[in-house]
């Protein structure tokens, strides 16, 4: 899924909504500065989104910061807890084009499927919102299970929800340390996924990213692919 009609737009929509007198540009240089805060976050506290009270302290910290870089005044504390409960509503989301025929392909070849993300309980209700819930058979967000990818608990816990064996489950994920190196860790194959293949903005994909980007012509370690329905070819083989 990705954030409609993108992060930089939304983020610009929801905080004009808050009464703030702001511009693109303005939220553009924000952001930026919002990503160093969210990849030093990766880095030192990388628990942040293993519990509902972790997830929304970090999140209304880091919109604290964002309304401050463009001149906010007034209760910043309870206009980013808004602004992360807007980020977290099913009508923020989008499905990917080919994500319906991926999943019900994989549904009808036997395949037992799951989601595993850094997420709040919240992604019940988005997956539900958008008719993504019927193809799995479980749903597993970090805050509510205590942990975060690449902590191997998320993932065994999808593991034991399923009663899949991890030497025949496969992760897919569009963060390779997260998910790649999460995965690895518990035991599972993992597929990196990077939209950048096909054109498609990540979710950070609006800023410079010091050292990060798209992976073409990057020797990995992992399959690439570019769009979830590669993924068909992959299982089949």
């Amino acid at each position: 899924m990705y954030v409609h009609p993108d992060v930089p737009a939304l983020y610009l929509e929801s905080i004009r909504e808050l009464g703030v007198d702001t511009d693109a540009v303005a939220v553009g240089a924000a952001l930026h500065a919002g990503e160093r805060m969210y990849r030093d976050a990766l880095r030192m506290r990388p628990g942040f989104e293993s519990s509902i009270t972790e997830a929304r302290g970090f999140w209304a910290g880091y919109n604290r910061m964002i309304l401050e870089h463009v001149g906010a005044t007034g209760d910043l504390d309870t206009m980013g807890h808004r602004l992360a409960e807007r980020f977290w509503s099913p009508p923020s989301w989008r499905v990917f084009p080919e994500v319906h025929d991926t999943l019900r392909a994989l549904r009808g070849a036997g395949l037992q499927l799951a989601v595993v993300s850094n997420f709040t309980d919240a992604l019940v209700a988005v997956c539900r919102s958008h008719e993504l819930d019927g193809y799995f058979d479980s749903l597993v967000a970090s805050t509510t299970v205590g942990a975060q990818k690449p902590d191997v608990g998320i993932f065994r816990e999808a593991l034991r929800r399923t009663g899949a064996d991890p030497a025949s489950s496969l992760h897919v994920g569009d963060n390779y340390v997260a998910d790649v190196l999460g995965a690895r860790a518990a035991g599972i194959d993992a597929v990196l996924l990077d939209r950048s293949r096909r054109g498609v903005a990540g979710m950070f994909d609006f800023t410079t990213r010091d050292g990060l980007g798209a992976t073409a012509g990057v020797e990995l370690d992992c399959p690439v692919i570019g769009g979830l329905d590669e993924l068909l070819g992959l299982v089949a083989a």
